[in-house]
């Protein structure tokens, strides 16, 4: 099995197990920035999910062959609840981030579904809204990725109010300037 074939494996697996359990979710990260025209190469998927920790679905992931690990982040951590997946098989690792706010769960009602290689769709956070992910996250890869999100991915209309919502205006404006 090649690489990419156990990517789209694993990616098949935990959204069908998201899709089985009802809840709602969108990917974010690498896998994002490449379907908002923006194409880089990415180890892990990231998605955003309405989870919460439960012995159901723990066990549900286990039986899709994943290793749940359910990890807090501290007081100023910008990702609260985060459900790391592994595979005992192998295979790439999974990183969930919980939404534990309302902007957060808003951002799972704006993704807009996409079909992917092998045929399914997947919802995808909106550019928009991946763009203020990134900023939040503020590392230098993300700072990267927002400025290919701005060249490549078409007018912006909710950006500003959006990123003004979530204290990272300046950044973005930094960005900007960056780009000339």
């Amino acid at each position: 099995m090649t690489g990419d074939a156990r990517f789209e494996e694993t990616l098949e697996g935990v959204l069908a197990v998201l899709r089985r359990t009802g809840i709602a979710h969108a990917l974010i990260g690498g896998l994002a920035v490449a379907a908002w025209g923006a194409p880089r190469a990415t180890e892990d998927i990231d998605l955003l999910a309405d989870a919460t920790r439960s012995p159901q679905l723990d066990t549900t992931l286990r039986q899709a062959g994943f290793e749940p690990e359910w990890r807090r982040g501290g007081p100023d951590d910008p990702v609260p609840l985060l459900l790391r997946l592994t595979q005992p098989a192998g295979g790439p690792e999974v990183d969930v981030v919980c939404a534990t706010t309302a902007w957060e769960r808003e951002a799972l009602g704006r993704a807009t579904r996409i079909r992917i290689p092998g045929g399914s769709e997947v919802p995808v956070v909106a550019v928009e809204d991946l763009i203020v992910l990134k900023l939040l996250a503020g590392g230098p890869g993300d700072l990267a990725d927002v400025a290919d999100l701005l060249t490549r991915s078409g007018p912006h209309p909710d950006l500003d109010e959006r990123a003004s919502a979530r204290g990272v205006l300046k950044l973005l404006r930094q960005v900007r300037e960056s780009l000339g």
